[in-house]
């Protein structure tokens, strides 16, 4: 059975020139794994340093972001720090302060993976989500949340 296999790629703006360096260096690294035929589709979506919760698809993809977080024992803190505040103006709202770079891969409509966050293994960035990734496709075994 063939999968519709996706990276998601998600990127804030406005950076500084070497953060959008390295964002540009995801974006090819993703496009590569396309190029290959090992995914099937590279989405980019760029976002501002913090969602309020006002765009109903950015809030909807967060939120599958956590659950994957929850469901695989990991955490996506301190990339995606999450917290109420208060304002004389609008009142109490939660936010969530997003990273400058951040990596999903989707088979489907399942989330497998989410870069970078906090696991089992320690750690996982960007660039180890994107090794993980190419290792699992190629090998044609799961992605997994084990260093490799």
């Amino acid at each position: 059975m063939s999968h519709n296999r996706r990276i998601a790629v998600y990127l804030r703006r406005p950076v500084a020139d070497g953060t959008e360096r390295r964002q540009t260096s995801v974006l090819g690294r993703a496009d590569t794994l396309r190029q290959q035929r090992l995914v099937d589709e590279v989405v980019v979506t760029y976002w501002n340093r913090l969602s309020t919760g006002v765009d109903p698809r950015e809030t909807s993809e967060i939120e599958a972001m956590e659950q994957w977080a929850t469901d695989s024992g990991c955490s996506l803190v301190p990339a995606f720090d999450r917290h109420d505040r208060h304002s004389a103006f609008t009142g109490e709202d939660s936010v969530v302060t997003l990273p400058v770079a951040c990596v999903a891969y989707w088979e489907d409509d399942d989330l497998l993976g989410v870069y970078p966050h906090a696991g089992p293994c320690g750690h996982c960035t960007v660039a180890d989500g994107l090794d993980r990734i190419e290792a699992a496709l190629l090998s044609g075994e799961p992605l997994t949340l084990a260093k490799g």
